[in-house]
Formats: structure tokens, C-alpha cells, sequence
């Protein structure tokens, strides 16, 4: 008598690897196997594949070949991923990730599909929530959210699940990454509850907001200065504390805070701390030989903490911040290259503080209020070059003086 086996037994998540073997046949029989599942709305999903026995009577998917169906060759997983609908351009979609898909799988005698007699029969669930996972919905302020966070009490990674542009709140990808060990929140931003109907009426705001949310979780950690420097030494095979240049951006989850593990970095020239989280400029007291620092897309306030650095520091680029104060750039003794785009300097009254930097001969600034404003007037060059007359140039743009046009 055929036994059709699963490992896991019973039950599994979706994303996990699901073993299929059947024992108890005769050697080398010919058999076709069979899976089917329904989706929330009824919908019928199947795939077959034929197969052949070994001499011993038995098939593992894991080394035997389909030999043709909805699928050809070793395929251990096929008769899931190659489900294909009875309804035409049906979309297999989980929407209530606290239910399983469940997934009959059936072993027939022989390769035609429809007259093979049923040799073996399983039902198996495929589960989108592990056990353990908690999945709490989450309506703070403007955010529309689930929240799903892995068993156990430790603070976890953070991860914002954004799905596409077809709106609403899917839930299945967050569900599924919880079981693996990250705080994921599942973020709606249209065609959702009260929110915006079309996409091109979100602003942005709404993402730094669930950002902040998901920061300030208790269950949620961000990554250390500490955590993220290990993982660039596994990376590179370099010690931090002998390294020259080193890259920590975009972390997952981000780095909040420049912490005193930055201290250890003693001989690097160039540092890169962009695509983060981080709020503050702090801990650069070690650094006694940095020339570069990238500090780009965070959520810096300010120019505080600088100083530690103002006596090497040659290139600062601190771009899609929200800067709107200058206060400290003077400490920037060396300083000549400046990049901050996309700030928030709105006062001629900041922008002058730049005329104190002795060596600064680069400064990118488009984006900034003060600069969108006095573009649309037409006289942003004339107007920052004549407060600031040692650039050479601005925006990318070589800065030519009145008396080189002169001599030309």
C-alpha cells in the first residue's frame, strides 16, 4: 500500500521548505502527483507532475525528476509554485494571514491525469503566521499599520513592509518575515480606511511618522554603531580600527544613534553613516584623522558634534536632512566641500554663517527653501556668491568672478 509523506508533518509556513516522498510502490511504477488548494474566495488552484518509482519502490521529490506535467525536471517544490488557477488571470493572494491556505496532495496510478487510481492521499496546512507570532493592528495618528512581532521578549530588527502600488494593507510578507525574527510592520499608505484614495496624494511625511513609530516600539531595536562595524569586518575581512575608509549605510534595521563605539575608529580618513536613522551628530572624538564624512539622508537637526572633527574634517555631505540652522559650522577650519541639498536653511542670516569656513570652495544647496525661493527669482548665484565670495563653485557650477569676465 503507497504512503504519501510530509516533512514538516501536518503543518508548515509558506515560505518553508516542504519535503514530498511516497514509499510503497512497485519498482520503477509510473505515478502522477497531484496538488489543489482553494483560495479565500473559492478560486481552485492546481499543478501535477508525472514521476517515476525507483527500484525500491519508493519516489522523493527531492532527487526524482518530474517528467513532464505543469512542470519538467528536479523541482522538490513544484507541485506549490507552479499552481496555476482554474479562473484565467487569477491571482493567488493571502488576505487573512491568521488562516492557512490548506493544500490536498494526492498520488494517482499511472501518467493520465484523469483515470490514474488514487494511490495515496495528504492534507496539509500552509500556514502565514509561525507559532508564536503576534499580530497586533496599529492605528496611531496618522498611521495605518499591523504590526507582527516574533515570539519571545527581546527587542527584535525592524523592518516597514511597503507592498506596491495597488493599495490597501497586505499583511502575508510581514506575517511571514515575523516568524524569522524581525519586528515587521505592515504598512498601508492608500486606498486604505481614511486614507488617501490615490497614490500620487500621499506625502512623504506619513512614512517618516511610521518610521518614528516603529523606532520607538519597545519590541523594536535599531542596529548599533557596534552591531553594524561586525558586520562590515565580516564583509571586508578588515579591522575597523585599522581601516582607512569605511561604509555603514543603509543598515537594516537603521542606525538611530552615533554611540561611542565610532571611538575605536581611529585611523579612518573616510566614514560613511548615510540612509540611516540617526538624529544626532555625536562621538567623533576618536576620529583624529577624518577627512570625509557622509551623513546624507538621516534625520539630522543640526550641526552639533562637529567640532570634534574641525580640525580635519575637508568634506562634510550632509544632504536630505532637516537642517534649517548653521550654528557650529564654524568649527570647520579645513572644510571644502559642503554638500547639503535638500535641507531645510531658509534665512540669508544662516546661509552668511558659510563665510567663516576659511577653505570652502564647493557647496551644493539646491533644494533648500532659501535657494528654491531666490531660483524662481532668478538670482540665487548672484545672490549666494556675492555672501559667500570664495566659492568656486555652486550647485555644480563653476563660480566665475566679475573680474575673470573682465579679462575674457
Amino acid at each position: 500500500m503507497a504512503t504519501l509523506s510530509l516533512e514538516p508533518a501536518g503543518r508548515s509556513c509558506w515560505d518553508e521548505p516542504l519535503s514530498i516522498s511516497v514509499r510503497g510502490l512497485a519498482p520503477e511504477q509510473p505515478v502522477t502527483l497531484r496538488a489543489a488548494l482553494r483560495d479565500e474566495k473559492g478560486a481552485l488552484f492546481r499543478a501535477h507532475a508525472r514521476y517515476r518509482a525507483d527500484p525500491h519502490g519508493e519516489l522523493d521529490l527531492a532527487r526524482a525528476p518530474a517528467l513532464g506535467g505543469s512542470f519538467a525536471g528536479l523541482e522538490p517544490m513544484g507541485l506549490l509554485w507552479a499552481m496555476e488557477p482554474d479562473r484565467p488571470f487569477w491571482r493567488l493572494i493571502k488576505r487573512d494571514v491568521q488562516t492557512p491556505f490548506v493544500v490536498e496532495l494526492e498520488v494517482l496510478d499511472g501518467h493520465e491525469l484523469d483515470d490514474g487510481r488514487l494511490l495515496a492521499r495528504a492534507v496539509h496546512e500552509r500556514h502565514f503566521m509561525a507559532p508564536g507570532v503576534r499580530r497586533v493592528p496599529v492605528r496611531e495618528g496618522r498611521v495605518r499599520a499591523t504590526l507582527f512581532l516574533p515570539p519571545g521578549k527581546g527587542r527584535f530588527p525592524g523592518i516597514i513592509d511597503l507592498f506596491g502600488s495597488g493599495g490597501g494593507l497586505c499583511e502575508y510578507r510581514a506575517s511571514l518575515l515575523a516568524g524569522h525574527g524581525f519586528a515587521v510592520l505592515a504598512l498601508a499608505y492608500f486606498r486604505f480606511e481614511d486614507l488617501p484614495e490615490y497614490l500620487s496624494d500621499v506625502h512623504l511625511e506619513y512614512f517618516e511618522e511610521a518610521v518614528a513609530f516603529l523606532l520607538q516600539h519597545p519590541k523594536a531595536k535599531a542596529t548599533t554603531i557596534k552591531e553594524a562595524l561586525s558586520r562590515w569586518e565580516e564583509k571586508t575581512g578588515q579591522r575597523p580600527s585599522e581601516a582607512r575608509e569605511i561604509k555603514l549605510y543603509a543598515q537594516i534595521p537603521p542606525i538611530e544613534k552615533m554611540d561611542a563605539s565610532l571611538s575605536t575608529l581611529a585611523n579612518c580618513e573616510k566614514l560613511s553613516l548615510s540612509t540611516n536613522c540617526i538624529e544626532k551628530i555625536a562621538n567623533l572624538n576618536g576620529l583624529k584623522n577624518l577627512r570625509i564624512l557622509s551623513l546624507g539622508r538621516n534625520n539630522i537637526k543640526n550641526l552639533n558634534g562637529l567640532e570634534a572633527v574641525g580640525d580635519t574634517l575637508e568634506e562634510l555631505w550632509i544632504s536630505y536632512n532637516f537642517i534649517e540652522k548653521l550654528k557650529g559650522i564654524h568649527v570647520m577650519k579645513k572644510l571644502k566641500i559642503l554638500y547639503m541639498s535638500n535641507n531645510l536653511v531658509k534665512d540669508w542670516a544662516e546661509f552668511v554663517k558659510l563665510a567663516e569656513l576659511p577653505c570652502l570652495e564647493d557647496l551644493v544647496f539646491v533644494g533648500n527653501p532659501l535657494e528654491e525661493k531666490h531660483s524662481a527669482e532668478g538670482n540665487w548665484i548672484d545672490e549666494a556668491t556675492k555672501r559667500v565670495p570664495k566659492l568656486k563653485k555652486l550647485d555644480g557650477t563653476p563660480v566665475i568672478k566679475q573680474e575673470e569676465e573682465d579679462e575674457n
